[in-house]
């Protein structure tokens, strides 16, 4: 996720503390790969991520040059938590605006307790709130960002999806914005990962690209129909009793579809942190962003028969386009 300023001195300066002492803690690849002490899971994981990177330089036409040939160890699981808000009874998520990268739909803390605390003065205003630890974030090129232990205690194929994403985004990246650019890194980072496998010849089951989008389109119904749901009641003229139980009613059905799912595919169970948090709007719009223009990009890319250079020409194109008519757009993929 794009490392975020804010609009308050305060948040500023834990922005910047934060970042600042990550970046401090970086260390050559070179000299962490000769250190005894590095476990061996670790230095097996950096050094695939080179092999990921090189190929996505070369073959996806990232900028790959710089980046992620530095390692900083860390204890926790995530590197910054983001906070999400949305209005009790919309979908229209809540937005910060920034210096240079315009307004996104969620706020980035390098502390947890921080990113807590900002949620419940959210909540307090009545706004549904979600905190989600983000492994990665970018910094769209202005810095060498370096390889975090929560980034590399992934599985090979979850490894190589997450770095091709982040270095989508410092290939492209449009101002207020945040599906685009979230839903367009999804989209480079699950194909580049097929086309990078499919290339190096590292081993995997035969299905096995398959049945994990047989998995996520299963998770995205659930997520979809969730929002459908709620986005009609919002919509209907209601006591506020009523919606609150109606609301309670809907996100108890997802876990409840969940749950009957799960029963004949298992690999769902991957997403049980998820079900287990509010299923509040807040937290139902961070997945859409992620995935709302995926069909999209992945026509383009189609269209494109897998040639890169081609695709990212055509993205190129939809960015330079006014936000109402890059929207038009993308549905009209999508549907024709």
């Amino acid at each position: 996720m794009t490392l975020l300023g804010g609009c308050q001195l305060g948040y500023y300066s834990q922005a910047a503390k934060g970042h600042l002492s990550l970046m401090g803690q970086r260390e050559p690849l070179k000299a962490v790969l000769a250190d005894p002490q590095t476990p061996p899971q670790i230095a097996d994981s950096l050094r695939f991520s080179q092999q990921v990177v090189r190929f996505a330089g070369d073959q996806l036409a990232l900028p790959a040059e710089d980046v992620y040939h530095q390692y900083v160890a860390l204890e926790q699981d995530a590197v910054v938590w983001n906070v999400l808000a949305a209005p009790a009874w919309s979908l229209t998520p809540k937005t910060w605006c920034y210096p240079l990268i315009g307004c996104v739909s969620y706020r980035g803390y390098f502390r947890r307790p921080a990113a807590e605390k900002a949620a419940t003065r959210l909540a307090d205003q009545g706004l549904d709130t979600y905190v989600g630890g983000a492994i990665a974030y970018s910094t769209l090129g202005w810095f060498a960002d370096p390889l975090t232990t929560p980034m590399l205690q992934r599985s090979q194929p979850a490894l190589a999806e997450l770095l091709i994403h982040e270095l989508a985004h410092r290939r492209l990246y449009i101002k207020n914005d945040t599906r685009f650019n979230e839903s367009l890194a999804t989209l480079v980072g699950r194909e580049g990962a097929v086309d990078f496998f499919a290339a190096s010849g590292e081993p995997l089951p035969t299905d096995f690209w398959q049945r994990r989008e047989q998995v996520r389109q299963a998770f995205m119904a659930i997520v979809t129909d969730t929002r459908e749901a709620l986005k009609k009641l919002y919509t209907a003229e209601q006591g506020m009793m009523v919606l609150a139980r109606e609301k309670a009613r809907i996100q108890q059905q997802a876990r409840e579809r969940f749950a009957r799912e799960q029963q004949s595919l298992p690999a769902l169970a991957g997403y049980q942190g998820f079900f287990d948090g509010p299923l509040n709007n807040a937290q139902l719009n961070g997945v859409s962003d992620y995935n709302d223009h995926v069909p999209a990009f992945a026509r383009l890319l189609e269209q494109c028969r897998r040639d890169w250079d081609c695709f990212w020409q055509q993205v190129e194109n939809l960015a330079a386009l006014t936000p109402a008519q890059r929207n038009n757009a993308l549905e009209g993929l999508v549907w024709n």
